[in-house]
Order: structure tokens, then C-alpha cells, then sequence
């Protein structure tokens, strides 16, 4: 990023930020950019839907982090809890883990458990937020005092006065995301959408150059799983009706945490509307079976809404042992 980022969570104020840019937000702004260029409807594209994408997790000193897989540090909390309070890391420092570095995630993904040691090691960062404190530098975030102008008389009302937090990467920080893509052509689209998006900014305040962004591309493979798997969520997912009655989500094998998406509309035109509220599966979550998810409308096309507003609730995962999962 060349510069403050403003991944707002809607409050009262605008002093709530999230660290990373979920997939929703991603997708979203990504689709936007798309129908400035090219003379696809919305409805075209969720028709189609030959790209998918999956959240945004740091990179910290060229190393990529992803989600902790729900449940993973259960034995080794079981373990901490075991030993004298002065041990480190302590059982609270293990909650706090929120990423792993990717060589500790393919070794869980292929069945292997993980130790103390593992997540331990000296100078060398593994897990985020680390135990070290010198370590914890993944993002600034500042908090600045604003003003709201009245646009009509020039003047400052009483209650203009606000708080506003920003996001700053250090140079040796950023964010990452995967994307799938059906055919070269659909590719082609979506570079050219995300080079607009780069230039234009992601997230709140992009008219005073926040959120502006350049970016480089690379392959991922996805490591071999041979043996019975489960599915890694890394995009927050909303299950079809038929998933959820096929017990993808009250499986033994389902292991999940819940967040709430709200907030208002983020397209020309839609910005002054609340979306419906939407309930999603996020990321790390563990599921018994590959998920699709679905695309829920949470704005409906009226006199005053100029389209539909959509809430992207897609499925990105990654198989995942079950060896390395159960307990």
C-alpha cells in the first residue's frame, strides 16, 4: 500500500478498523472496478461466476500467514495448562494466535501434528500476533481527529468533531489473497479490474488517497492431501440451504467460528443504504465436505436503490487432513 488504508467497521464513529480486508469487502470493490471497464452486468457476473477469491491475510517479512485452523492449538492449550503459570506461552498468549506461517500450515494440512516447538522457535517469526514483542509490527494503526464541513453554508457543526483510524503497512508488510479463475480470458478482466482498483483505492475515504494500492502476481500449489480430508475455509462462506441440510456444518468433522457482515451499500448510487445483516462461517473454519456457498441479495433494486446489492458468501477452501485436526 503507498499509503493509510480504511477497512472501517460501521460504528458511531469511524474509529473501528479490521487489520485485513475480508473476502466479501474484496469481491465487492473487485466487481465494482470490473463493470467500469467492461460492459458486464452484476447479475452477468454472479451468473457466471468464473473467478473466486478468498480474504486477505498478512505477509510479514516476505513470509504469507493464513487463518489458524479452528481448534488446532486445543492439545497444545491442554498441554500450556498443564505447566507453572510463569511458562510461556501461556494459554492466553495461544488464544491470541490469530495466523500462521504458511510452512506451519502445510504441515497441518498433511496430517502432521504440531508441538511447542513448533510455534516457538528462536527469532524467527511463525505465528501472529508472536509472543515476542518486538515481533508484534504487522500494522500501525493511528487514530486521527477529523472534522465534518457543511457542505451547504461552509461552516462546522456542533457535533462535526470525530476520531478516525487508519491502517499503515510497514515496507516489510502487506496483504496477500488468492483467486481462481475458469478460462484466461476471465483472468485478463480481473487483472485489469484490480490494477483500477490499485490505482483508485480499496476501502473508506478513497477521495483523499487512502486504500491505493500496487500489487504482484505469483502461483500457488496446493499441497497433496492422501488421505481422508476435511475442507480449510480462507474466505468468509455463507452454506446454501442444501448444505446446511447435507450437515455441513453439524458434522464431527465441523469446526467453525460465526461473524456478523452489516453496514451500508459501497457502489455508486447504493452508498446511503443498509444492507441486510448476514451471518457467515469466517475464515479458518473446518468443514466436512468441499463448500460452494451462495451470493445472498441483501439490498433489493427500487425507486431509490438504482440494482441489487449483492453479499459475497462463496467458498474458498483448501483440503485439510483430518489427521491433523482431531484430537
Amino acid at each position: 500500500f503507498s499509503g493509510p488504508i480504511h477497512p472501517g467497521i460501521e460504528s458511531i464513529g469511524q474509529e473501528r478498523v479490521e487489520e485485513t480486508i475480508r473476502s466479501d469487502t474484496l469481491w465487492g470493490a473487485i466487481v465494482q472496478s470490473w463493470m467500469l471497464l467492461f460492459d458486464d452486468s452484476i447479475d452477468e457476473i454472479i451468473r457466471d461466476m468464473s473467478f473466486a477469491v478468498s480474504s486477505c491475510f498478512p505477509i510479514i517479512n516476505g513470509t504469507r500467514f493464513f487463518p489458524l485452523p479452528v481448534g488446532v492449538l486445543d492439545n497444545l492449550m491442554e498441554e500450556v495448562s498443564q505447566k507453572s503459570p510463569d511458562f510461556k506461552p501461556s494459554v492466553k498468549d495461544l488464544k491470541k494466535i490469530k495466523y500462521i506461517s504458511e510452512s506451519l500450515l502445510i504441515k497441518i494440512i498433511q496430517g502432521n501434528s504440531i508441538s511447542l516447538k513448533d510455534i516457538t522457535p528462536d527469532n524467527k517469526l511463525l505465528v501472529y500476533p508472536c509472543f515476542y514483542e518486538t515481533h508484534n509490527t504487522f500494522v500501525h494503526i493511528v487514530q486521527r481527529p477529523r472534522i465534518r464541513i457543511n457542505q451547504l453554508r461552509g461552516t462546522v457543526d456542533e457535533d462535526a468533531f470525530f476520531y478516525c483510524s487508519d491502517i499503515f503497512f510497514p515496507e516489510s508488510s502487506g496483504l496477500f489473497f488468492l483467486a481462481t479463475f475458469e478460462n484466461e480470458l476471465t483472468k485478463q478482466k480481473f487483472d485489469a479490474a484490480l490494477r483500477l482498483l490499485g490505482d483508485t483505492g480499496i476501502g473508506a475515504d478513497r477521495s483523499i488517497g487512502r486504500g491505493q494500492f500496487r500489487y504482484t502476481t505469483s502461483l500457488f500449489s496446493v499441497p497433496l492431501i492422501q488421505s481422508d480430508c476435511s475442507y480449510l475455509l480462507l474466505s468468509l462462506y455463507q452454506p446454501s440451504s442444501e448444505e446446511v441440510r447435507n450437515g455441513i456444518m453439524s458434522s464431527d468433522y465441523s469446526n467453525y467460528t460465526l461473524v456478523r457482515r452489516w453496514g451500508r451499500a459501497g457502489s455508486v448510487g447504493a452508498s446511503r443504504f443498509r444492507r441486510a445483516d448476514t451471518w457467515m462461517l469466517s475464515e479458518g473454519s473446518i468443514l466436512p465436505f468441499k463448500p460452494e456457498g451462495t451470493i445472498p441479495k441483501v439490498l433489493k433494486r427500487s425507486d431509490k436503490v438504482p440494482h441489487d446489492v449483492y453479499r459475497y458468501g462463496r467458498a474458498f477452501a483448501l483440503p485439510i487432513a483430518n489427521k491433523g485436526i482431531l484430537p
